[in-house]
């Protein structure tokens, strides 16, 4: 049965999906349905029909929870940051939409409908998506997240690749005291601190935690005698120029080459600087561990009666940078 030209034409903006309603509205009969439904045709959704696909691309699962939902539905959380573009998504779950208090929450299939009192004011149309803003999205996903490790990797990629500021995530979750709001702003209060991965962020709050170690600056600048501009430290101690590296191939969201950055650690140690290296894996699974070793290699430099190295530290504004 081949559709009438304008349910045809429907269905290619709607990336071959038709609702039970649209198709009736278009002339197809129940019995016309139930015909085609395993021979061609499949359900993607009870009131959403994919008529050239039985396996949905990720576009098309997006566009039908938004056709289930209905016409007020903007699709939030993980799906949604996914569609802006942030890699650490967890797109294997449920689809999140956000409507109305009008309507019912529930959950079918794929779909989860969640019903809100602050619809989100500036989300990004274009049909056949509706997708919460970036904001909106990055914090909702934050308060599902299974971790704050999870969540926390989500804030970090979002503001570090400029797709939001602080300030914008901050208001996000003053503005709604809702469910998992403690959260969300726990994770931006990390962020703010200055981490630019999840390893980093364990290591300075083991670090504040030491009755042994000054004050740590995270990811500071630093320049050269010349003032030469040198590799910036994941945590640094300016007291004694000792730096923490973190290395990692899945969390360091600032550099791609993972390879490169170890070996310009080189570059530090050059230059008279204490540089101290942790793998990711250590400080998640013995952070106590990584944090003794820490401290007794700030000990020992600062029994040394070792000259400081004319190594300039600049303290990064993250007030500034990133809001």
């Amino acid at each position: 049965m081949d559709l009438p030209e304008e349910l045809a034409a429907l269905a290619a903006q709607q990336l071959g999906l038709l609702t039970r309603a649209q198709l009736r509205a278009g002339g197809v009969t129940s019995s016309a349905l139930r015909w085609r439904l395993g021979r061609g045709w499949s359900l993607a959704l009870p009131s959403v029909v994919a008529i050239n696909a039985h396996t949905l691309t990720a576009a098309q699962r997006l566009t039908a929870a938004l056709l289930e939902a209905g016409e007020d539905a903007v699709v939030t959380g993980h799906h949604a940051c996914w569609w802006h573009g942030l890699t650490n998504t967890r797109v294997d779950r449920p689809v999140e939409v956000l409507v109305p208090m009008r309507h019912s929450s529930r959950a079918t299939g794929f779909l989860v409908v969640r019903r809100t009192r602050r619809p989100d004011a500036h989300p990004l149309r274009r049909p056949p998506m509706r997708i919460a803003s970036r904001p909106r999205a990055v914090i909702d996903a934050a308060r599902s997240a299974v971790s704050d490790d999870e969540g926390l990797a989500l804030v970090l990629e979002a503001t570090q690749r400029r797709l939001v500021t602080l300030a914008q995530l901050e208001h996000e979750v003053e503005a709604s005291a809702i469910r998992g709001s403690a959260r969300a702003r726990r994770l931006v209060k990390s962020a703010r601190v200055g981490a630019w991965s999840v390893p980093e962020d364990q290591l300075l709050r083991l670090c504040a935690s030491s009755k042994v170690l000054p004050h740590a600056y995270p990811n500071p600048e630093l320049e050269s005698a010349t003032g030469d501009r040198l590799i910036s430290p994941d945590v640094w101690f300016d007291d004694i120029a000792l730096a923490a590296m973190v290395h990692s191939r899945s969390f360091h969201l600032r550099d791609e080459d993972w390879e490169g950055t170890v070996e310009r650690d080189g570059e530090l140690t050059a230059h008279g600087v204490i540089v101290i290296g942790f793998t990711a894996r250590t400080i998640r699974r013995d952070g106590l561990s990584a944090l003794r070793r820490l401290e007794r290699a700030y000990l020992s430099a600062a029994a040394s009666g070792r000259r400081r190295p004319p190594v300039r530290m600049i303290p990064r504004s993250w007030g500034l940078v990133n809001s």
